[in-house]
């Protein structure tokens, strides 16, 4: 009788250390992420995604109060620590999602923003965000504040990859091509291959390269066997682009390999440059 109430004792001492820890967790008041231009649906669904990320932050307590209007000077409601709120907006090169948080002993404002390729990649890959925004041991650089500067002075703004993010087509053979940030890509051929791509800016010339081996069948026009031959032989193709002024267009050439065969293998192989045309969806 008395091992079970020493253990009883033991188990009521366990839950009100937790109880005590509980009431110590900062409380977030959650208000609704705006998205007026990305279409009621999306905006839904990465408002429910968001809020269960944060609902996975163990360290503090939710209060959901995404039908509410935001405050107005952005002051934390009574009985809470920290507001959250956030905004998703559409981008010339894909989907921004920026969250902030406000608040805590020191009255801190955190923010933390990514432009996605597209809505898909928001549910994909946001929950980083919410995890760096919620840490506080995560530094996150303080917003820029630019100084207004005439217009004649402000230098032009070098070529980058980053602005080219989207979904292009406009290739013979080619399904399309999704340029990411980072300098990578993907193109997706009619045949169902997928081609890792390597893009760079030298001055103002895009060179775009295929990462990796050549597949058989980026060569439908060729017969098996000498498809075969022509990836294990010829160099992967090289994309020379140059961008318009409104970073939708790609140009240039397309440098890669013309291949003289006889039916069963290859006899002879010349360089060929094919004029090329990019479109952004």
């Amino acid at each position: 009788m008395k091992r079970l109430w020493t253990a009883c004792l033991v188990i009521i001492s366990v839950l009100s250390q937790q109880t005590l820890v509980a009431e110590n967790v900062p409380v977030v008041a959650a208000y609704s992420i705006q998205s007026n231009d990305v279409g009621a649906y999306v905006g839904k669904n990465v408002n429910d995604l968001v809020f269960s990320f944060i609902l996975e932050m163990r360290s503090y307590k939710v209060s959901d109060l995404r039908a509410e209007p935001i405050p107005g000077d952005l002051t934390v409601p009574p009985g809470t620590d920290y507001l959250f709120y956030g905004n998703l907006s559409q981008q010339p090169n894909g989907v921004r999602l920026e969250l902030v948080l406000r608040g805590g002993p020191l009255d801190i404002t955190r923010k933390i923003s990514r432009v996605f390729e597209n809505t898909n990649r928001v549910l994909l890959e946001s929950r980083m965000l919410v995890r760096d925004l919620f840490d506080l041991s995560v530094h996150l650089p303080e917003p820029a504040v630019t100084a207004a500067v005439p217009a004649t002075t402000v230098p032009e703004a070098p070529p980058s990859v980053d602005s080219l993010s989207g979904t292009w087509s406009g290739e013979n053979g080619v399904e399309k091509i999704m340029i990411l940030r980072g300098g990578r890509g993907i193109m997706i051929l009619t045949s169902g291959v997928s081609i890792s791509l390597t893009l760079e800016y030298r001055d103002s010339l895009l060179v775009i390269r295929q990462k990796g081996a050549l597949n058989p069948r980026q060569f439908l026009d060729l017969p098996e066997s000498v498809a075969r031959e022509a990836a294990q032989t010829i160099q992967p193709p090289e994309w020379d682009m140059r961008s318009g002024v409104d970073r939708n267009v790609l140009t240039g050439i397309k440098k890669t390999t013309k291949v003289i065969h006889n039916g069963d293998s290859i006899v002879d192989t010349a360089p060929l440059e094919v004029a090329v045309e990019w479109r952004r969806f």
